[in-house]
């Protein structure tokens, strides 16, 4: 399996496999790649956290559970 550690190469790995459809190419056998992504920052984790508890809230309001079978 393929590692790629950089934006750049997943950059470069999409375009290569978009110009292969678009050109009517049959893909390579083997397109499993490992990609490393940069671990989360201090904003970013909490960003998720809250966006987390905001969907869960959103969950107890009777309207949106019940709203459809109306």
């Amino acid at each position: 399996m393929k590692t790629i550690q950089s934006p750049d190469g997943v950059t470069l790995l999409m375009e290569n496999l978009w110009l292969r459809h678009k050109a009517g190419m049959k893909q390579r056998p083997c397109n499993v790649f490992m990609v490393e992504l940069p671990p989360l920052t201090d904003e970013e984790l909490a960003e998720a956290r809250q966006k987390i508890q905001d969907d869960s809230r959103s969950d107890d309001e009777p309207k949106d559970l019940y709203g459809a079978w109306i």
